[in-house]
């Protein structure tokens, strides 16, 4: 039993340690994304049509209203300077104050708190990589610690033609400093919506709209809705949730999980393999019983239900004990974070309790269990008495 306990609480433990991890890729990842997006079919923008089109079709007084807000994004490619320093070529994410309620930004900002300006300049929110390798010691001192260039290229001009003239720079502050992953923050800069426009010289145009959903809708159920009337909007758009723009990291994710389930489910097999073991024992220690049991009148069926429903209740105890322990090593890494990280970005190992988790555990625990022992008293016991 107490194998069968050890077994039960270590795949719970382990299972709950893949859905932490799988929650902190999603929220560390999704910390720049809405649940859903409106994306172009085709091409790299969208006109402010596609606004009014999704809000009258979508919004809070349609008949049924999937969003709350919609927030226009424009992402594009820029290079940004600081002083005499290389100039580094970073992806723009620039947004209104819309965008904050659909995702998270703010959480990552050092300051916690988005400020479009400042000191009569827009304000640009650094990846602390891009900060970095910018060779900016310090953020928030005032425009002469982080007077940044940018440039973009101006529509329509030929980079071979014009050189120089085919960019357009603006002055920027370096305001504040973000930190979400190792990725993001060597790429990104954020910044203000109209600051984008006038660099990359977009007037009724977008790269995507963000959506903050309503209460109570899950990403699944908005984008399900949306996909079957998006067909009749003005220009081809796509539908894209938060789970599909990361879905080969959560896929891996989880396929390591269930190959770990599959692997720790044949070490039960191992260890269900003791519980038979013992009833082997107690078979021939009680075989003389047996024998005097069935000359009195006494079926072999009812002493194979006997020793079975006795090595059921072994496994039925064990996989009890271990689910309580594996809940509670659960609980108590989540309450208290025993596993420390040092050096992360979260500050202790990421756990997460699913009960599908505990309860496909115990049906695994008391299936393997159960028929093995049925299996094998019944042979055991015919081959005894006969």
């Amino acid at each position: 039993m107490f194998v069968i306990a050890a077994v039960t609480a270590a795949m719970i433990a382990i299972l709950s340690a893949f859905n932490g991890i799988e929650s902190v890729v999603t929220e560390l990842f999704g910390t720049l994304d809405s649940p859903v997006a409106i994306l172009p079919e085709t091409g790299t923008v969208l006109s402010d049509e596609i606004a009014d089109w999704a809000i009258a079709q979508w919004g809070p007084e349609s008949d049924e209203p999937v969003f709350q807000s919609l927030a226009p994004v424009i992402e594009e490619e820029t290079v940004i300077a600081f002083g005499t320093g290389a100039p580094l070529v970073v992806t723009m994410l620039a947004f209104d104050s819309l965008l904050l309620q659909a995702a998270p930004v703010e959480r990552a900002l050092r300051s916690e708190n988005w400020n479009p300006e400042m000191h009569g300049l827009p304000c640009v929110t650094l990846g602390i990589g891009v900060r970095n390798m910018l060779g900016i010691g310090r953020i928030n001192e005032g425009p002469e610690h982080a007077l940044l260039q940018l440039k973009a290229p101006i529509r329509g001009k030929k980079l071979s033609k014009h050189r120089e003239r085919a960019f357009q720079s603006r002055e920027a502050l370096g305001c504040d400093v973000f930190s979400i992953n190792a990725d993001l923050d060597t790429r990104f800069i954020l910044a203000p919506l109209r600051l984008a426009q006038d660099l990359f010289g977009f007037t009724n145009e977008v790269s995507r709209f963000e959506l903050a959903l309503m209460p109570g809708v899950s990403e699944e159920e908005a984008a399900e809705k949306m996909r079957e009337s998006a067909a009749s909007a003005p220009e081809a758009i796509r539908i894209r949730t938060r789970g599909e723009k990361n879905q080969l990291i959560t896929q891996t994710n989880r396929a390591e999980k269930w190959a770990t389930f599959v692997i720790l489910s044949f070490i039960l097999v191992v260890a269900a393999f003791n519980v038979m073991a013992s009833l082997t024992m107690l078979l021939l220690d009680k075989r003389e019983d047996m024998a005097v049991l069935h000359a009195m009148g006494l079926s072999d069926s009812r002493l194979e239900r006997v020793f079975s429903l006795q090595g059921l209740l072994i496994n039925t105890l064990g996989g009890a004990v271990g689910a309580v322990i594996g809940i509670l090593l659960v609980w108590g890494q989540k309450t208290f974070e025993w596993v420390q990280l040092q050096g992360s970005v979260i500050p202790a190992y990421p756990v997460e309790l699913e009960w599908s988790d505990v309860i496909g555990t115990l049906t695994i625990v008391i299936a393997i269990g159960g028929v093995g022992s049925g299996w094998m008293v019944r042979r055991l016991v015919r081959r005894l008495l006969h």
